[in-house]
């Protein structure tokens, strides 16, 4: 038997890097073994993460779903469910802080893509939430963008 790294699957494959290619972890680690990784890295966006990519598999992390025109107005709902738990449940305070902007965008995101508001928020909280998330310099420019255009509809 033969004490070298194994480097390929049981069908002689090279597996697949992680879906992001971010992550440090060698690539023939499991997928859990790779979220550990990322969770490493990024503690705060881990469980956004993990949440996102179990609604949209394909989505490389929160922001990534959030913003692509193919996410469904369905994906969008469930993503803004999951981030409305995590505002409460998050472990820690910038977990909970992060998990709130995602809930915006979110909503944000499903007014500016599908015309429909799945929340059922209004008025001042609403508009006060999209110009918090327009403004806030940590948010990928893309968010903020969706966030802009939010306002502009829901006025």
């Amino acid at each position: 038997m033969s004490t070298e790294p194994h480097t390929t699957d049981h069908h002689g494959a090279t597996p697949s890097p992680t879906r992001n290619g971010s992550s440090s972890a060698p690539s023939h680690l499991g997928d859990t073994l790779r979220w550990a990784f990322e969770l490493d890295a990024s503690p705060t966006l881990a469980g956004a993460t993990w949440l996102t990519r179990e609604i949209v598999p394909s989505a490389r992390d929160p922001f990534d779903a959030i913003v692509a025109t193919t996410t469904s107005l369905d994906a969008l709902e469930q993503l803004k469910d999951a981030y409305k738990m995590l505002r409460t449940a998050g472990t820690t305070t910038a977990e909970r802080s992060l998990a709130a902007r995602l809930y915006a965008a979110t909503i944000a995101a499903a007014l500016v893509r599908h015309g429909r508001l799945i929340t059922s928020q209004r008025g001042e909280a609403l508009l006060r939430a999209f110009a918090d998330l327009e403004s806030d310099p940590t948010m990928p420019e893309a968010i903020r963008s969706i966030a802009s255009q939010a306002l502009t509809a829901a006025r």
